[in-house]
């Protein structure tokens, strides 16, 4: 995977993506694959996935407010559903329902090429 002072191709950070998740090479990561229904990646492990995608690709996902600039989050709206059941919706009626966003692999790319920081030692 090449990380240059350039921002990344889709392809480094799809090739990132599917390392992560523990695909091989087979698996086919296009700019619409949605990171949870897709892939599987949910909860923390969605959270983990930006935290070492923007150590990875030097760039600021996350700001202080969290995700929410960053992939334009309405309120009430999460990038990733919770790992747990709630089976008997007792969460519903003490707190409205999350509004989960499928990110996207290629809205993953947008965000990294366009919060990228400047490589260590440039001017």
């Amino acid at each position: 995977m090449s990380t240059t002072a350039t921002s990344p191709s889709f392809s480094d950070v799809a090739e990132f993506v599917r390392d992560f998740a523990g695909f091989g090479h087979g698996k086919a990561i296009t700019a619409q694959t949605r990171l949870d229904a897709d892939l599987g990646i949910a909860g923390l492990d969605g959270d983990d996935l930006l935290k070492q995608a923007a150590e990875h690709f030097n760039a600021k996902l996350a700001g202080s407010d969290g995700y929410i600039s960053t992939f334009n989050l309405a309120p009430n709206e999460y990038l990733f559903g919770s790992e747990g059941l709630d089976l008997l919706g007792i969460g519903a009626l003490v707190r409205p329902r999350p509004l989960v966003r499928d990110l996207t692999a290629g809205e993953l790319h947008d965000a990294i090429c366009r919060y990228r920081l400047a490589p260590i030692g440039a001017a």
